[in-house]
């Protein structure tokens, strides 16, 4: 089936749905959030030893970024990526 003959209708929608059942987004606890080291991008970096790009949404970091760190991961990320629910934050908290 192409996108353009997907059946956007509210009907359509309503039995997507039926067939669905609830979908609910999968965002990271606030708790979760909140345990990890945290920084502005400039705080860290460290001119040609930091990345410049984040490993979830690939955009250039900007100085006045916030990022976090997962424990046992030599990456930073945004803050933002990491709150909407990154599956590597999901695998590491299920099994730390």
């Amino acid at each position: 089936q192409r996108d353009e003959d997907f059946d956007t209708s509210y009907e359509g929608l309503l039995h997507l749905s039926s067939m669905l059942g609830e979908v609910r987004p999968r965002g990271t606890p606030d708790h979760i959030v909140a345990a990890l080291p945290h920084g502005l991008y400039r705080e860290w970096a460290a001119p040609g030893e930091s990345e410049t790009r984040c490993p979830i949404c690939l955009d250039d970091y900007q100085p006045e970024d916030p990022v976090l760190k997962i424990s046992d991961c030599s990456h930073w990320f945004h803050k933002g990526c990491i709150e909407v629910g990154s599956p590597l934050l999901r695998a590491h908290s299920s099994t730390g």
